[in-house]
């Protein structure tokens, strides 16, 4: 498919971050999804409006092992974030709590730079704060 990264980086660029719309996981998956046809998140997007919806799905992704666990499930084998290329998805540690998820946000690498959701709208990490990395 001929999706173009800066196109879609610039359409998120300004949006802050919602669960279930502008959340790192769903900004990875609808990337995936752009890029390929695939949804990797099919089976996990769950209306923001259901009745606790963001801790059922917290407790499915700690119970499939994690975020890194559910992500190698769906996009395939792991690679070191320093080898991450352009469009591919990318684990960073971030440090700090974005929403209510605490170290860790997935973003897409943009060359050396991985772009991830933040409370007002997309930023630029280097990707050397990558712990993994999958092809896309």
């Amino acid at each position: 498919m001929a999706a173009n990264l800066d196109v879609f980086i610039a359409a998120r660029r300004a949006l802050p971050f919602v669960y279930f719309e502008q959340d790192c996981g769903h900004i990875a998956a609808d990337w995936v999804l752009e890029k390929t046809g695939t949804d990797p998140l099919a089976d996990l997007r769950v209306p923001a409006d259901e009745p606790r919806s963001l801790l059922v799905l917290m407790r499915r992704v700690r119970a499939d092992g994690g975020m890194a666990a559910v992500a190698t499930e769906r996009l395939g084998p792991p690679i070191p974030p320093l080898m991450a290329q352009r469009g591919d998805i990318v684990l960073v540690k971030s440090g700090r709590p974005i929403g209510r998820v605490s170290g860790f946000t997935f973003g897409i690498c943009t060359g050396s730079n991985v772009v991830v959701p933040d409370s007002d709208g997309l930023v630029f990490w280097p990707v050397s704060t990558g712990v993994h990395a999958w092809r896309v």
